[in-house]
């Protein structure tokens, strides 16, 4: 018995479901709102189960701007640090005695 009642009850809805009317609306006003109460107001008044809104406004193309590489000039920087007292020593690679040099022998 529940088989048949599930059954039946399940026939119905795809019966309903395949003759639900379908009905298109078209609107120049593309607010979300005004097309969510063009919505409402179609269903109710045509009773259509499936009704779609459609905007069909022209968007407004507007014409592509044309942007130019910006110019890069050198920039002067300070340096942070005054390294002009720091001596500058070769360090060769055979061993000799200099303060400079790490130590190395």
């Amino acid at each position: 018995m529940k088989k048949i009642v599930l059954l039946s009850s399940l026939l119905a809805m795809v019966g309903a479901a395949a003759n639900a009317d379908y009905r298109t609306v078209y609107t120049d006003n593309c607010d979300p709102a005004a097309m969510h109460a063009l919505l409402e107001r179609e269903s109710r008044i045509h009773r259509a189960v499936i009704t779609e809104v459609i905007c069909s406004a022209q968007r407004a193309i507007v014409e592509p701007v044309m942007v130019t590489e910006p110019v890069y000039e050198p920039v002067y920087v300070e340096p942070a640090y005054d390294l002009s007292n720091i001596p500058v020593v070769d360090c060769v690679p055979y061993p000799t005695r200099c303060e400079y040099c790490g130590g190395l022998q």
